[in-house]
């Protein structure tokens, strides 16, 4: 089976005041999927029982701060901003990978740091499933 790095990852944040791209010094992007359980566990049961009940979605990432037109990004990516996020984890050449989740920003920091970059961590609520298809 073939590997890939995260190198030729591309992001795109679109929400309704336009849409920026991610991906220029990004240093990584974490999605985390988990699914919430209902105990089933009753009566002489020796074992706890569990039924799966929904998926839980979201996405972190972290990226070097820049300068210019990191300000810009800053601004679109505030909290609680609603829009799409989409990741292409091999690029955006025709018929590789691209996941589309609907989301809000739930997180942004940055860092300052006194002797090194400084970086923007964000993080991304999805609400609903992940839809994964090819590039077309």
């Amino acid at each position: 089976m073939a590997r890939y790095t995260g190198h030729d990852l591309a992001i795109c944040w679109s929400y309704t005041g336009g849409s920026v791209w991610l991906e220029e010094d990004f240093r990584s992007l974490d999605t985390t999927e988990s699914v919430t359980d209902a105990n089933s566990t009753a009566g002489n049961d020796t074992y706890a029982g569990h039924l799966p009940t929904y998926t839980d979605a979201s996405a972190s990432l972290e990226m070097v701060g820049t300068t210019g037109s990191g300000t810009i990004h800053w601004a679109k990516v505030a909290p609680t901003t609603v829009g799409t996020l989409v990741w292409y984890p091999e690029g955006t050449a025709t018929t590789k990978p691209k996941h589309t989740a609907a989301a809000y920003i739930s997180k942004r920091d940055k860092s300052y740091p006194y002797a090194d970059v400084v970086t923007v961590s964000l993080g991304f609520q999805f609400n609903g499933a992940i839809a994964d298809a090819e590039v077309a």
